[in-house]
């Protein structure tokens, strides 16, 4: 029986005598395939008969590997398959530098002289040409590039000038260099060369070769700087950043371990069933909006609202809100509540309002540089350690030089807390989790690693997140504390959840540690209140509150979410959250003329004058003098607005021009314009009024869409005749009725929220906010007239519309009319954003990704310090394990004892040259949802 082949050479016949040299040399078995020279001239032609000859080898020989022996030859080996034999090949560009040895020699003669005629044994005795016509692919420097690959990026006539000037030292040679590789008939070679030189006029030198390249390539078992293996069932492909040839995987599509896109559902490990759960009979839902407190009782078994309650929020303090609202719901029946959930504002404002701690943020930098324009938060410091995109160490944490960071900026910064944040850190966390425990060796301190909060691939807006989250902690915690006493007074003692921005639930030790999940709580809630409560797979949502309105968008029962993250008082972040359009218009929001004479309905809110003036002050004073000083508004209302002094007491400080603001509005609420005549303000624009806003000491009062509901007695909740009295200024202002009035504001409205929901259903495919083209503007206004004689402009919605909150009855059935859909009000929208917060489920994602290295092994991103593996099911089967045991992990943490675990599958794959597909990477995102855990059962 023959003995099995260990090496197979597939190669240029210009390598031929040395290649045979070295193998007599070494004393190895190989079998040899040597090509014509010449074929770099062509290499569609190089890489169509290498192929071949490797399918023929694979399929007939018992060959361990196969070697090529060729470079890069303007990308005639960029697209090559390995079968089921691998393969090894040089990582050159061409055979120049396989006879001197190395690739680094070749570029230390091409800067000598670029223009160099090249001469050795194997291309006498082959009678190929050292360099290529000028048809073939062109050089610049050491690298290859084909004619076609200029023309697809200049077009044809720069590709021309451009090959005509990298070709023209090929055409004005400076030298003839022999390379002596040791081969027999040097000097017949030699001759050759110094012939060419005479003739030409050019230099002439002999240049020493060297096999140690070429030896290395018949001895390869593995990659290496100067050797690729490219594994069975794996291609070479030219990688731009590195320069040289790289193997990737090809994708099996018809084997179960890499079959495309699918789901994978986990039940409990050995048949092992979910915690017992006590069911929840009755839930109380919280919400602590930024206009609105609403609460709600829910009945679970029958799945209905036992009670409900509105209270305006107190901004200076939320719980005092939160308590005025839960005294309007039976005592008993609050005693005996299973589950309370809270969503509230908290959090947006304290980023919005900068109320936080002050942040230490630890970053990690891609390979050690950091631009100050890259990430503007301060204070920031840059520490030692590095990793790769793929997550492998390039530089190590050093522990010494971080404690100095730390005492540093806890002594001179007096920051509060620490943020940590790494490049790759979302593939490998070990950095930041080094330095975490670093700090918390040193000092009793808060710190958020940038991974706990985002698996986003975007280091910079991941370290913003980290330090947003460590600012406001205190702030939740606050809240949270003080909400806790406010139930516990009234014998609530149960369990408790918040609500995060994607509308689903975590415990209280989660959002203590996450609160920058809460930024988006409330409109969270409202959506998933809105989708409870109408139970349409496919509509659209509107919720209008006291300040704004909100859209989303609800397809086959989800709510779209936000794939880039949240944008929270300028700062864009990685928060998953609800993919909401939000317009500063509601119930409360301001109605005013401007200098225009135009009139403008928010996007300021203000208190209504109606509840202002329900709470014991006595309208008379300050209306009457609006009444006398009339004519002063009538290029703008805005100085009509009122203040009136809230319960706040956060009076440290503060000014004394401010404390005399308080002192005048301690007498009760006066007009804006009124205030700076009486404390000697040249204007009211010039009073000291954003310290006192910013505490919510003092609030603004004015014309709201409320009042005139008021005062066209479509609502009677607060002080009417204040309503009244304050729009009949404005109608004589504007010269209408007090109904004239109402109808104008109305239609506004309408119009501005139809328009809003076009433009939610345009967001996907343009930028809906950009300025309008004249045109568009005339077909939005066309169709907001209802048609002209001419055309008439239609926008017809495929879905329903769900509308919730207090005021929206009032305005969105004529909005769906235009958009030619139905309005859906269900039962208790005022409240729904309280029944969405208790009618949530706790759910938990995670994503892990297997990705190939060009070595044939595989890595698995997003734990810290995974080793690699050899085998792609080995890989997956990790990758798989671990997933589910973190997502359950976590969701035990974040409050629910479910166990089922559905991972989605997800293979990226791109086409090759030959038809097949390559594939480069496969992602595992895994999630979980269940009910939260009452108290004890964790």
């Amino acid at each position: 029986m023959e003995p099995a082949k260990k090496v197979h050479v597939i190669a240029c016949g210009v390598l031929a005598l040395d290649i045979q040299e070295i193998v007599r040399r070494l004393g190895i078995e190989v079998t040899f395939d040597f090509l014509p020279g010449g074929l770099h001239s062509n290499p569609l032609e190089l890489k169509h008969r290498v192929q071949q000859q490797i399918d023929v080898v694979s399929a007939n020989t018992r060959a361990d590997r196969i070697v090529l022996g060729y470079g890069i030859c303007g990308m005639g080996t960029a697209g090559i398959s390995a079968r089921n034999v691998p393969l090894a090949i040089p990582r050159v560009n061409d055979c120049i530098a396989l006879f001197l040895g190395s690739d680094a020699a070749y570029r230390r003669e091409f800067s000598r002289y670029p223009g160099t005629y090249y001469i050795s044994a194997g291309w006498v005795e082959e009678k190929a040409q050292p360099h290529s016509s000028d048809e073939s692919p062109l050089r610049c420097g050491p690298d290859c590039y084909t004619f076609e690959q200029w023309t697809a990026k200049y077009g044809a006539e720069n590709a021309a000038a451009i090959r005509h000037f990298l070709s023209s030292w090929q055409r004005h040679y400076q030298r003839a260099a022999v390379i002596d590789t040791g081969v027999t008939g040097r000097d017949k070679y030699a001759a050759i060369a110094q012939g060419m030189a005479e003739r030409f006029g050019w230099k002439y030198e002999q240049l020493t070769g060297s096999h140690d390249l070429l030896t290395k390539l018949l001895m390869a078992h593995h990659s290496t700087d100067e050797i690729l293996f490219v594994p069975p069932h794996h291609l070479t492909a030219y990688d731009a950043v590195s320069r040289t040839l790289k193997a990737v995987p090809v994708w099996e599509s018809d084997t179960a371990t890499s079959g495309g896109d699918h789901t994978l559902v986990y039940e409990a490990d050995g048949g092992v069933s979910a915690p017992a759960s006590a069911p929840i009979r009755l839930g109380l839902g919280i919400d602590a909006g930024g206009t609105y407190t609403d609460v709600a009782i829910y009945d679970f078994p029958h799945g209905t609202v036992l009670e409900k309650a509105k209270s305006l929020s107190t901004k200076w303090d939320f719980t005092v809100g939160i308590g005025k609202a839960l005294d309007q719901l039976d005592a008993s029946r609050l005693r005996h509540v299973d589950l309370v959930s809270i969503s509230t504002t908290l959090a947006t404002n304290a980023i919005v309002e900068n109320r936080g701690q002050k942040v230490g943020l630890l970053i990690f930098p891609p390979y050690g540089l950091f631009d100050p324009a890259d990430i503007t938060y301060r204070p920031l410091e840059v520490l030692e350690g590095r990793l790769q995109v793929d997550g492998r160490e390039l530089a190590p944490v050093n522990p010494a030089e971080t404690c100095r960071v730390v005492h540093r900026m806890l002594e001179t910064e007096q920051v509060g807390a620490f943020a940590v944040s790494g490049y790759a850190s979302d593939v490998n966390p070990s950095h930041e989790l080094q330095v975490k425990a670093i700090i918390q060796k040193l000092a009793s301190i808060s710190v958020t690693c940038a991974h706990e909060v985002s698996d986003k691939p975007n280091y910079r807006v991941r370290s913003v997140t980290a330090a947003l989250n460590a600012s406001i902690i205190p702030c939740l915690e606050s809240f949270l504390d003080a909400a806790d006493a406010a139930l516990r007074q009234r014998g609530i003692d149960c369990a408790r959840m918040v609500v995060k921005s994607d509308g689903s639930l975590m415990n209280l030790p989660v959002a203590r540690r996450r609160p920058i999940e809460t930024v988006l709580s409330g409109p969270a809630a409202s959506v998933a209140g809105a989708s409870y409560l109408a139970h349409l797979p496919d509509a659209m949502v509107v919720d209008m509150g006291g300040t704004t309105t909100d859209t989303a968008v609800i397809r086959h029962g989800q709510v779209r979410i936000c794939r880039e993250g949240a944008s929270v008082g300028g700062w864009r972040t990685h928060v998953a959250a609800l993919d909401l359009r939000t317009v500063g218009l509601g119930g409360d929001s301001l109605i005013a003329r401007d200098k225009e004479r135009q009139l403008q309905i928010g996007p300021l809110r203000v208190a209504p004058v109606s509840w202002t003036f329900s709470n014991g002050w006595d309208a008379a004073v300050a209306l009457d003098w609006l009444t006398t000083h009339l004519d002063r508004f009538r290029a703008s209302t805005y100085g009509m607005e009122l203040l009136a002094r809230t319960q706040g007491e956060c009076l440290d400080g503060l000014h004394e021009p401010e404390r005399r603001v308080l002192d005048l509005l301690d007498r009760g609420p006066r007009c804006l314009d009124e205030m700076a005549q009486q404390l000697g303000a040249d204007h009211w624009q010039f009073l000291p009024l954003t310290r006192l806003e910013q505490r919510h000491l003092i609030q603004r009062t004015g014309l709201t869409p409320t009042d005139l509901l008021h005062a066209t007695g479509r609502l009677d909740l607060w002080n009417v005749e204040a309503a009244r009295q304050y729009c009949g200024l404005f109608c004589r202002l504007l010269g209408v009725s007090q109904d004239q009035l109402a109808r104008i504001v109305h239609d506004q409205i309408v119009h501005q929220l139809a328009l809003e929901l076009v433009k939610k259903q345009l967001a996907d495919q343009a930028d809906a906010d950009a300025d309008e083209p004249i045109d568009a503007a005339v077909l939005v206004q066309n169709w907001l007239a209802g048609g002209s004689d001419d055309y008439r402009v239609r926008f017809a919605l495929r879905y329903p519309i769900i509308g919730i909150g207090a005021p929206v009855h009032f305005f969105l059935p004529e909005a769906a009319r235009l958009l030619e859909t139905q309005a859906v009000i269900p039962p208790h929208a005022d409240v729904a954003n309280a029944i969405g917060a208790i009618t949530s489920q706790v759910s938990v994602q995670m994503k892990l990704e297997i990705a190939p290295g060009e070595d044939g092994r595989y890595c698995v991103a997003g734990l810290p310090d995974v080793p690699l593996f050899d085998d792609f099911q080995e890989a997956l089967n990790f990758a798989l394990q671990e997933l589910t045991q973190s997502v359950r992990r976590q969701a035990r943490e974040t409050g629910t004892n479910e166990l089922q675990v559905v991972i989605d599958v997800h293979d990226h794959v791109a086409p090759a040259a030959d038809g097949s597909r390559i594939f480069l990477g496969r992602d595992l995102t895994a999630r979980l949802a269940g009910p939260p855990v009452l108290c004890g059962q964790c």
